[in-house]
């Protein structure tokens, strides 16, 4: 029993929580909004256990200044079916019962984008509480924005998932807990190496690649500040609704299938290798980038990385 849920509900999200993590969901996928509806329903409905109309609209008129009541739906959705999995009348709202906007368009970054966000990642202060974070966030972005990783990827992988040797990453237990390896370049590799020299100088005990000063992975909330601290130093666009580490994945995507396009491949038949490498459940993920690119790429040269991070003597 996870004792952060101590509602009427408490039982069922547990059980909620285990039955999509045995699907091959993460199963912290969105703790954080049933944290906020088992505190809710805590301090309003204290004696309910079975979601009600009544419970699931004063939950949504509560949050409904939050920009992500979206999610608080799908929360409540997800709930709901289990709990009528379990036999019992919760309500369950119809799939088309709100109108949400559509997708939200990923902002596609311009060369000069690029390098002024890069430039601010490079000179991010230091501070003494965490002596690693100036050169963990001059790496992180970086390496998400070479191989297209999800930020939770990026942020759990560990030091023994680098084979340096063969050139590749192995990330483990993604999305719908599925593994699988990708290739990197020698360069991106070469910054890594460096990167993990120094890591292992300041925390030498922990087996995370990119340790926070408790040396435990980095939060989901952790990383989207220190994105987004980046973003407003590079003088990037402030107004974008979508400002988040996954917008390098999405210009990882767009830039890889602009570059083929330049070269004249066949995308029917790279587009299967692209899914793969970023690990997308359906070439339909991968297709929804056509519709972003725009006419033309041109290469950055933002992978020089002399003088990033120093060079550091490897132990042997």
């Amino acid at each position: 029993m996870n004792d952060r849920f101590v509602s009427g509900f408490a039982a069922d999200i547990n059980g909620l929580r285990r039955w999509r993590a045995d699907l091959g969901y993460l199963g912290n996928a969105y703790d954080f909004h049933l944290q906020k509806l088992d505190a809710f329903c805590c301090q309003h409905y204290p004696e309910q256990d079975i979601l009600t109309w009544e419970i699931a609209i004063s939950y949504l008129i509560e949050s409904r200044s939050h920009r992500d009541i979206r999610l608080d739906v799908i929360t409540l959705r997800h709930l709901a079916s289990y709990q009528q999995m379990m036999d019992k009348p919760a309500v369950l709202f119809p799939a088309n019962f709100f109108s949400y906007n559509s997708r939200k368009r990923p902002y596609i970054m311009s060369n000069a984008d690029l390098q002024r966000f890069f430039d601010a990642t490079d000179h991010y202060p230091a501070t003494r509480h965490n002596p690693l974070l100036e050169y963990t966030v001059a790496t992180i972005f970086r390496l998400q924005y070479a191989t297209g990783m999800r930020p939770y990827e990026v942020r759990h992988l560990s030091r023994l998932d680098f084979d340096y040797a063969n050139g590749t990453i192995y990330i483990a237990d993604s999305k719908r807990h599925k593994d699988r390896r990708i290739a990197v370049s020698k360069e991106i590799l070469a910054m890594c190496h460096r990167y993990d020299s120094i890591a292992r100088r300041i925390y030498p005990h922990t087996t995370w690649f990119f340790p926070n000063r408790n040396q435990v992975p980095y939060s989901h909330a952790c990383l989207r500040d220190l994105f987004k601290k980046c973003w407003d130093r590079s003088g990037n666009p402030s107004d974008l609704e979508y400002c988040t580490p996954y917008i390098l994945r999405h210009n990882f995507a767009t830039r890889r299938l602009s570059s083929w396009i330049a070269q004249g491949k066949n995308m029917d038949a790279c587009i299967p290798y692209l899914s793969a490498y970023m690990g997308h459940e359906t070439f339909s993920s991968t297709y929804y980038y056509i519709h972003l690119l725009p006419e033309h790429f041109s290469c950055t040269g933002l992978m020089g990385l002399t003088g990033i991070v120093p060079e550091v003597c490897h132990e042997k």
